[in-house]
């Protein structure tokens, strides 16, 4: 079995979503290991499903870098996202 290059399955690197003036998201900094559980906790507009938006592709950071598997998917359309 061959050992995977990339460390973890979700990272952002200062994601940062604006939605005119204000900001859904910003500056977030997140490592989530394969195979790990993880949740998200947090007030009515704190950006929950904004970050999941943007790791599935439906939304763009307005800034910073989203990677899944160590691939760079922060421009690639939902469709070229293997995030089922």
């Amino acid at each position: 079995m061959s050992t995977p290059t990339y460390q973890f399955a979700v990272v952002f690197e200062q994601v940062t979503r604006a939605f005119g003036e204000v900001k859904a998201v910003d500056a977030v900094d997140l490592k989530i290991r394969d195979g790990e559980f993880f949740t998200m906790l947090g007030p009515s507009g704190s950006g929950k499903t904004t970050c999941l938006r943007m790791i599935a592709g439906f939304d763009r950071p307005t800034a910073g870098k989203v990677f899944l598997h160590g691939a760079d998917v922060t421009a690639l359309p939902p469709y070229e996202r293997d995030v089922n």
